[in-house]
């Protein structure tokens, strides 16, 4: 988790991990979108979550910013997920799987925003805000939505547990840090 001098500023996510039953039935649902024609990453960048905040990290910071997530993760307790919706956001028709009951995750969700600001942590994406955050996990980017978000119904409901914290980082991959959340 070194960081190189002359490092600048940027964007850290912090991200609900799922179990891994959940992680390998999304691969699953990526493999069988893949197979129906829809362009999956084979290799996403980052393990399937749901965004919970994103905030600026200065050069030399990582090792504060992943102490205030662990913080905060140990306040946090895990919560079931059903990830039963399919949809797509934006120009850029970004294929998400989500819940159709998004009330008990918005709760969470809640929850665990005020356990990372109490860590220290400023939300820097106005999507995450509490009451404005809509529980997805990003599976493709530039589909053709109506037959992307068609395909990925017929492999839905997919459950399991939110589990941990994970922190990312923007246009980076992989973990920068990890940490359970409480029971």
């Amino acid at each position: 988790m070194g960081e190189a001098a002359g490092a600048r500023e940027r964007t850290l996510v912090v991200c609900a991990a799922f179990d891994a039953p959940l992680d390998a039935s999304l691969e699953q649902v990526r493999r069988r979108l893949r197979t129906a024609g829809v362009r999956t990453p084979a290799a996403p960048r980052h393990r399937p979550h749901l965004t919970v905040l994103g905030a600026p990290c200065p050069p030399g910071g990582t090792a504060g910013f992943a102490d205030a997530v662990a913080r905060a993760a140990a306040l946090v307790p895990a919560v079931d997920v059903v990830l039963d919706e399919a949809g797509t956001f934006g120009r850029g028709a970004v294929l998400w799987a989500g819940c159709r009951d998004p009330g008990p995750l918005r709760d969470w969700h809640a929850a665990a925003s005020a356990a990372l600001t109490s860590a220290g942590l400023v939300n820097a994406f106005a999507t995450a805000a509490p009451g404005r955050w809509v529980p997805h996990c990003t599976l493709a980017r530039r589909v053709r939505p109506a037959p992307a978000v068609a395909a990925l119904r017929e492999h839905l409901p997919v459950a399991g547990r939110v589990e941990a914290l994970a922190v990312v980082e923007v246009g980076g991959a992989g973990d920068v840090a990890l940490a359970p959340l409480r029971g």
